[in-house]
């Protein structure tokens, strides 16, 4: 029995260390971009620049023309809005119960807008192949959506209407990448093998230049702000309560509409265990919502992420 146990624990240890190694370089990247950020004067606002208007969306498009689209699939970025929302208001009553100042915004936004992008990507590319990380970016735009409407309202109450949301929302390539993508998979047509040759390029390139705003973002931290009672709660909405959400929603689907596969369920347990968003650390600066708390809560998050997630992936069998 207990060669039996050590054997078991032997080999859950080597699962946990293969995926945490396999996740490491991706860390490594983040601290390239913190370093190139402080001492080699790169600049975090065109890294940013590169990867929204160049890098993103031809990655988007080129996952969009190979999407094997079906009815189905719409029900993820749906779920995904829905329980973002639904994060995001209850942490916002919270917050207003337990702080009643502008930390409340902070709280939900912490908890409710996730790095799916920056970090979800590259983390996708690792462990799904193209057709499974197409289904992901289309349900991961949701997220933008999300952002552009209730997230914006959650930053900042009265600084933005819902028209200003709207309009900052049609100003994103991305979308119109995902909308062309789809149109072009729906003519069913055929792009020479140079194009994916050279979208291969961008969709590395994405991953690095990703990774690294993520770095260059912590770079701008000027003083930690720890928050223990703050930081609980961010985790507990993030890591805890939107991954239930998703497992809840998969207990439906296996229960009544038999919609999904299993490893649709393991994109959806992704996409809500990645730590708080990057964007969060520009919007608490832009609204001076406890910026610096912002940051230290992004980071904290994200270290946190590089255990967290692959005892996840091991558990679930990702």
């Amino acid at each position: 029995m207990r060669a039996g146990a050590g054997d078991i624990r032997g080999y859950n240890l080597s699962v946990f260390l293969s995926l945490f190694f396999n996740i490491v370089p991706l860390y490594v990247i983040i601290a390239i971009g913190y370093l190139s950020t402080r001492f080699l004067s790169v600049d975090k606002n065109s890294l940013a620049n590169l990867a929204i208007y160049v890098f993103i969306p031809v990655v988007v498009f080129g996952f969009m023309v190979n999407l094997d689209l079906k009815l189905e699939y719409v029900s993820l970025p749906l779920f995904f809005y829905v329980a973002s929302v639904v994060l995001g208001f209850l942490f916002l009553r919270i917050g207003q119960i337990v702080y009643g100042d502008k930390q409340a915004n902070l709280l939900a936004m912490c908890t409710c807008m996730g790095n799916t992008g920056y970090f979800g990507l590259p983390l996708v590319l690792l462990f799904f192949n193209n057709g499974l990380v197409a289904i992901y970016m289309f349900m991961v735009m949701a997220g933008i959506l999300f952002e552009a409407t209730y997230g914006y309202y959650i930053a900042a109450r009265s600084s933005f209407t819902m028209r200003q949301s709207l309009i900052k929302l049609l100003k994103f390539p991305s979308l119109y990448a995902m909308i062309l993508g789809l149109i072009f998979n729906i003519a069913h047509f055929d792009f020479p093998e140079i194009f994916w040759t050279y979208w291969t390029y961008f969709k590395g390139a994405y991953v690095i230049v990703g990774m690294m705003i993520i770095g260059a973002s912590l770079a701008g931290l000027k003083r930690f702000t720890f928050g223990g009672r703050f930081v609980g709660l961010v985790f507990f909405g993030k890591f805890i309560c939107f991954p239930s959400l998703a497992l809840a929603f998969i207990y439906m689907d296996k229960m009544f509409f038999h919609w999904l596969s299993a490893d649709i369920y393991s994109l959806l347990v992704m996409g809500t265990i990645v730590p708080p968003a990057a964007n969060i650390a520009a919007f608490a600066s832009q609204l001076d919502i406890e910026p610096e708390k912002a940051a230290t809560t992004i980071l904290l998050g994200t270290v946190f992420a590089l255990f967290y997630i692959p005892v996840v992936i091991m558990v679930m069998g990702i």
